[in-house]
């Protein structure tokens, strides 16, 4: 999968700290196993409704190492376009003020109360 580019709507930076594949079984790029199967696959095979194979899901990890501001977005694009799920925190008590607002599509949406600080931890489903 290709990597992945973080861009936030304003004064924001998101860092990745890591990024790992989620699946079970056989890697999403690897379809060996393919040729020793006896017989077509391809009704069972999982595509997107343009034909294509689905994206893998991947959990991300990072921070916002510069303060957020209040409704600031972040964009996927890359390797992941859409956002299943987000989760923010921080370790202090000033950083406690920053929730999750909306998802759309590859988009997240923050909400800030308060005076945040930088370093706010953000964990992300991908695809």
């Amino acid at each position: 999968m290709a990597e992945i580019t973080y861009t936030t709507s304003g004064s924001a930076v998101f860092t990745e700290s890591f990024a790992l594949d989620l699946y079970a079984g056989t890697p999403t790029d690897d379809t060996d196993w393919l040729t020793s199967y006896p017989g077509a696959l391809t009704s069972f095979a999982a595509r997107q409704t343009d034909g294509t194979n689905t994206l893998g899901l991947k959990l991300v990890c990072g921070k916002f190492t510069t303060v957020l501001a209040n409704d600031e977005t972040v964009t996927l694009t890359g390797g992941a376009t859409k956002i299943i799920a987000v989760l923010v925190g921080a370790t202090s008590v000033a950083n406690a003020g920053v929730d999750l607002k909306n998802i759309t599509a590859g988009v997240a949406q923050f909400t800030v109360v308060g005076a945040p600080g930088a370093n706010v931890t953000a964990w992300m489903i991908v695809a």
